[in-house]
């Protein structure tokens, strides 16, 4: 068959009597003027014109489409909703096809079941709380969804054939354009975070999108939005929550740490005492065995001369008695102040260390007058400290410097200080008889004594306290020495408040 015998009114004559659709032949004033048997039976109406049995909008349609297919030529088809006799509206494809002398076939398609699919899936949709909208390839709203309207506070028609520059700011629209593009471009779906412009302000929205093709071949985009405003403000305080829960947790990893290093301070600490203690038991027990024994060999010498009746002897040896127990009673003094003094810190406080000089000095006055001692020191910092205690120390320091001079010439004793990060670190030297290196690792124990009884009295208690006072103090103290030269002591005290750990022994 010629296709152009499909635009003759003589075909239509000849065979729509026969044709297995319904259909009718109008003119160009919607005349009905031929209808074929199957086409009677569907409407079951004696009507002789469109708008007896087609919806006024769809007659519209109708109209529209007979100028765009007679000025065209070409075949056009829609669907429309029509009424029975019975009042029963059902819906009908329809293929209008212009003819040769200005009229038209129309060819109708039952497509009620069809558009009822349609309806349902519409109202589906519409039930939907996210907005679903469909765009052309021209980036034009095709179709939106009743939560979309809602989100815009606008109907359909308003939105309806426009595109996102109708209604967001350029920015916005712009990101929209460039990810629609995209999406039709590459032919995948997508999910993007972007900013939505909606009747109640800017949302946050989660939008993927898809491309499909319809029946014809032409591509749509489908695109479903989330709104995730509340969703982002949750995961945000949620991150905020996160950053400062580890925080807290890195602060108190880092207490943590500094409590078992300290805790571990502590124990090192407690095993250098105990082992001082076991030290200073056995020292105390073999250094008070000496008068103890003297004691006891006299005593009984006495003893013995009585009962011979001789004590010619006896005044002697009750004197030699006397010096042993007054040993003892200077041994168990030396043991008391160093058990006892130095073991807290309890009157810390920040003073000028020039000042206690100048007081150790008015306390050592007559040792350095009878010396002919020259103390040379600046001007000293400000310490934090135990007052009472760093008295005690420079006391028992420059003392020795004094006892232990050269019998040739006066004892100098030079005293300074420099400071060192929290500390500050003292030297005191002198020009005195020094100490030989054999003894230099057990200068701080107690009771050790490395000069003779000519070269000053002293049962080595003196520097082992002056040790126990720095280390007190968070400090250390270490000495260098040589013979016939001199000695000079460094040692290390706070300028500020420091964690010092005997305060929690």
């Amino acid at each position: 068959m010629n296709k152009n015998m499909l635009y003759t009114v003589k075909f239509w004559h000849h065979f729509g009597t026969f044709f297995p659709s319904p259909l009718i032949l109008i003119n160009n004033d919607g005349d009905i003027i031929h209808k074929n048997n199957i086409f009677n039976d569907l409407i079951r109406l004696d009507c002789a014109k469109l708008f007896s049995f087609i919806e006024p909008k769809c007659l519209i349609k109708i109209n529209e489409y007979m100028m765009q297919a007679q000025k065209s030529k070409t075949i056009l088809s829609h669907t429309i909703k029509v009424k029975k006799s019975s009042s029963e509206i059902f819906y009908l494809l329809y293929y209008l096809i212009p003819l040769d002398d200005g009229s038209f076939a129309l060819l109708f398609i039952d497509n009620t079941n069809a558009n009822n699919e349609i309806m349902m899936l519409n109202n589906i949709i519409n039930t939907a709380p996210d907005p679903i909208f469909v765009k052309n390839d021209q980036h034009q709203f095709m179709y939106v969804n009743q939560a979309f309207t809602e989100s815009l506070g606008l109907s359909a028609p308003q939105i309806l054939g426009k595109s996102d520059i109708d209604f967001f700011p350029k920015t916005e629209s712009d990101i929209f354009y460039k990810v629609d593009r995209k999406t039709f471009k590459t032919g995948k779906t997508t999910i993007n975070e972007e900013t939505f412009t909606s009747k109640i302000g800017v949302r946050i929205i989660s939008t993927k999108k898809s491309v499909f093709r319809t029946l014809t071949g032409r591509k749509i985009l489908v695109g479903v939005i989330r709104d995730v405003t509340e969703l982002n403000e949750v995961r945000e305080c949620l991150k905020k929550h996160a950053k400062e829960l580890k925080r807290q947790v890195d602060l108190r990893t880092r207490q943590l740490e500094i409590k078992r290093t300290d805790l571990e301070n502590v124990v090192e600490k407690l095993k250098s005492l105990n082992s001082d203690l076991d030290c200073f038991a056995h020292i105390c027990c073999h250094e008070l065995r000496e008068p103890l024994r003297t004691i006891c060999t006299f005593s009984k010498l006495v003893l013995d001369e009585y009962a011979r009746g001789d004590i010619q002897d006896v005044g002697n040896f009750l004197r030699i008695i006397h010096q042993g127990a007054s040993k003892m009673g200077e041994l168990i003094r030396s043991i008391l102040e160093y058990s006892t003094n130095g073991l807290r810190t309890n009157s810390m406080s920040l003073f000028s260390a020039n000042d206690v000089m100048t007081e150790v000095l008015n306390m050592l006055f007559a040792q350095i007058q009878e010396k002919k001692a020259i103390v040379i020191f600046n001007e000293l910092p400000h310490i934090y400290a135990d007052r009472l205690q760093i008295l005690q120390l420079f006391q028992n320091l420059i003392n020795n410097s004094i006892k232990f001079c050269k019998t040739t010439i006066p004892p100098i004793i030079n005293i300074c200080a420099y400071p060192k990060n929290k500390f500050i670190e003292f030297h005191i030297a002198d020009n005195g008889i020094g100490i030989a290196k054999k003894y230099h690792k057990e200068i701080f124990l107690p009771f050790k004594k490395f000069h003779s009884r000519s070269e000053g009295s002293s049962y080595g208690i003196g520097l082992s306290l002056c040790k126990k006072i720095i280390e007190n103090h968070g400090g250390s103290i270490r000495m260098s020495s040589q013979e016939a030269v001199g000695t000079t002591f460094r040692f290390l005290l706070p300028t500020e408040t420091l964690n010092l750990m005997k305060e929690n022994i």
